[in-house]
């Protein structure tokens, strides 16, 4: 069963005077919540920096460090307009850039199997497009489990944007998914992603 251990975020402060993780989606910033994570936050459209070793561009080094042998450390998803999906449905998401080529993160249907045993970070983000409609819970599911750090309530008209994290542990050959407890059916295409999810493997066991 996975355990959430909570986050914090170094980057921003909120009306309260103290740090979130949602707060600092939008910007690069280092997180402060030692020993659980002190990597990059992501970036708006749910991209992790891969480090010095990418200096030639687009996601080659990543992959280029996969091939060599390297274990997948993080993968992203997509899952694109149109889209319709039951109520309750899993979000159809696919593999998206910079994952190794989904070999630590294979996904099938939308349900993501994490092959390696460890503590992850996910990150998830919707992004309703101007004039779409949409009113739904979103839910991460961690071995059927929902995450309760990263349930997203989204209601109304688009543009509109949502982002939710959680932190937690699995044994290898985990499943994670993202739910909606309502139908959605938006019919016109878009060029960026409705749902766009990363997963960061956060310990080096």
């Amino acid at each position: 069963m996975a355990k959430n251990k909570g986050c914090g975020c170094s980057g921003r402060r909120d009306s309260n005077n103290s740090y979130g993780c949602l707060n600092c989606v939008d910007r690069r910033c280092r997180w402060d919540n030692y020993p659980y994570y002190g990597g990059p936050c992501p970036d708006a459209n749910g991209d992790y920096d891969c480090g010095a070793e990418q200096v030639r561009g687009a996601n080659r080094d990543c992959d280029d460090r996969c091939r060599r042998g390297h274990r997948c450390r993080f993968g992203v998803f997509s899952a694109m307009l149109p889209m319709a999906v039951a109520a309750n449905g899993i979000i159809p998401l696919v593999n998206g850039s910079c994952n190794c080529g989904g070999g630590d993160f294979p996904v099938n249907s939308g349900l993501i199997t994490v092959e390696r045993e460890g503590t992850y970070l996910a990150t998830y983000t919707v992004r309703v497009p101007d004039g779409a409609a949409m009113v739904s819970t979103l839910t991460l599911n961690v071995n059927d489990a929902s995450q309760s750090s990263a349930i997203a309530e989204i209601g109304g008209v688009g543009p509109a944007g949502y982002t939710a994290q959680a932190i937690f542990d699995v044994g290898d050959h985990a499943t994670v998914a993202l739910r909606t407890s309502e139908a959605i059916n938006l019919a016109n295409p878009s060029a960026q992603p409705l749902v766009t999810l990363s997963l960061v493997r956060l310990d080096d066991n």
